[in-house]
């Protein structure tokens, strides 16, 4: 590999600052979608407390999982400085549209219980 003999300083050269800034963007798209469906379905199926929010996790760990074997091909060092951006990247900033879709679905669906 080409890109693994280099030094870091030259490897970072390698990448594109506006492909990074446009793959963090995609992935901060997908996880705030992903975010807003799975806080949708959490209030639909009316979820509440502890449970919620291990649901959150689940569903962004599979997320991050989907990103990272379909966007990346299992292979994120190419799409990003660090390989792990396609693991972190929005998951806190993901958790906030979960709890505002989670709880406006729970109070519009399960208004009367």
């Amino acid at each position: 590999n080409r890109m693994s003999s280099q030094s870091p300083q030259n490897q970072a050269s390698l990448y594109v600052p506006e492909n990074i800034v446009h793959n963090a963007k995609t992935i901060t798209f997908i996880r705030s979608s992903m975010s807003a469906i799975t806080g949708s379905a959490a209030g639909i199926l009316g979820l509440t407390g502890y449970s919620g929010f291990i649901f959150y996790i689940l569903t962004a760990v599979l997320t991050s999982f989907l990103i990272w074997s379909i966007k990346t091909n299992a292979n994120p060092g190419i799409y990003f400085r660090n390989g792990s951006d396609v693991w972190t990247e929005g998951v806190f900033g993901g958790l906030f549209s979960y709890v505002l879709f989670w709880t406006l679905l729970y109070g519009i669906v399960h208004v009367y219980d």
